[in-house]
């Protein structure tokens, strides 16, 4: 039986994580609830690249033992906080 090993990019830290898979610009969202009200919020997008690599399949590593990133699974921008998948535990091997 065939394996397939997904993908796998290396970051040194979180910054290069960071500046990597968030588009650091806020945009208002409006949304309808059921009632019919209008609800406006502010949001922030992930890159292009970052959801290309998500939807290929990739694995996200972060080689620093401390990362923020990795620990909560989410970025923040601003307030705004979203959670980031695909992300793998660095074990010091496979860069």
């Amino acid at each position: 039986m065939l394996k397939l090993i997904p993908q796998k990019m290396y970051f040194d830290c979180d910054d290069d994580f960071y500046r990597f898979c968030v588009v650091p610009v806020i945009v208002p969202k409006e949304r309808i609830s059921r009632d019919g009200t209008i609800r406006q919020s502010m949001d922030f997008n992930l890159s292009n690249d970052y959801q290309n690599a998500v939807d290929g399949g990739t694995k996200f590593v972060i080689k620093d033992p401390n990362s923020q990133i990795y620990k909560r699974k989410a970025v923040s921008y601003r307030t705004i906080t979203k959670p980031i998948v695909n992300l793998e535990e660095y074990f010091g091997y496979g860069d």
